[in-house]
């Protein structure tokens, strides 16, 4: 399946990006939200890896690059900065100076670095997917105001990157003998004043489209009885992990040691489910076209 997922890595591969953009904008915040609910150990290995994965769909080799660039390091180096200062558990792994660092605070750390690895992979999933023209057909009809501020505010760092990449390969020759604090006062006051400029450029064309005068919301993407379906599913899953935390069906305890106070494999099933829904999209798809092409 990993190969798979490499070879077919990219946008155009990913069914799940073509539903509305409600859905996988709900898909993303329920997600997010049930990672940071479910602070359990087989709960954020099932999330980072449904996270992970679904990531080398969208973009091929480069998700397995990003896995030992971000979540891998991330989640060492917080197990590691637990361990060394927090100090509570009884496995005692080694002491020093009468500093007893214990096995239970290194592996609430390591918990902690996947929860966090996993948040940020779904981030950078939802910036591939829920781009700003679809993140505006959502919240275009509810706060059309709001929503175009916060898609100016999103991209603003991009472009205020690639402004000074420019600036810096522009004004590399002329600032040659000067030294980098001098340089880079220069790039600055210049990165400054083109944004400046682009904002009073950008206010001019918003003000003679209309702007400020009445309008509608325009969306170009239909609602089909797919995504109802896929929302009232995406739904009922987030409902029911709700209901399983509320109820303590599945517990586990850090301190004073590691143990399994409750569990059951309802949650769990749910919770896999629920994560690899893009994933079993594309699984469904990928066979449904292969059994077509079977007939044909």
């Amino acid at each position: 399946m990993l190969e798979l997922l490499i070879i077919k890595g990219g946008n155009f591969t990913d069914r799940f990006s073509k539903f509305n953009p409600f859905v996988t904008f709900l898909f993303f915040i329920l997600c997010i939200a049930s990672t940071l609910i479910w602070f359990e150990p087989l709960f954020l290995a099932a999330g980072l890896l449904a996270s992970v994965l679904y990531k080398i769909k969208l973009e091929g080799k480069k998700g397995i690059s990003y896995f030992f660039k971000i979540p891998l390091p991330l989640t060492v180096l917080t197990a590691l900065f637990n361990m060394l200062f927090a100090h509570y558990g009884m496995t005692v792994l080694f002491t020093i100076a009468q500093t007893q660092f214990t096995l239970e605070s290194l592996f609430y750390g390591m918990c902690q670095g996947i929860m966090f690895s996993a948040v940020i992979t779904w981030f950078s999933c939802y910036s591939q997917v829920v781009t700003s023209e679809r993140f505006m057909a959502v919240m275009g009809r509810f706060a059309p105001n709001c929503a175009l501020v916060l898609s100016m505010a999103l991209s603003f760092i991009p472009r205020l990157k690639k402004n000074a990449a420019e600036i810096n390969d522009a004004r590399m020759l002329l600032d040659s003998g000067s030294n980098r604090l001098s340089k880079s006062v220069k790039n600055f006051s210049a990165l400054l004043t083109l944004t400046l400029e682009e904002s009073i450029d950008t206010a001019d064309s918003m003000k003679s489209r209309g702007f400020c005068g009445g309008r509608k919301a325009y969306s170009k993407y239909s609602f089909s009885f797919r995504d109802g379906l896929c929302i009232v599913f995406t739904a009922a899953m987030f409902l029911a992990l709700c209901v399983f935390k509320a109820l303590r069906v599945s517990e586990f305890l850090f301190d004073p040691v590691i143990k399994v106070q409750n569990f059951s494999i309802a949650p769990l099933l749910v919770y896999c489910v629920f994560s690899f829904l893009p994933l079993i999209v594309d699984f469904t798809e990928d066979m449904r076209w292969l059994l077509l092409k079977q007939k044909i």
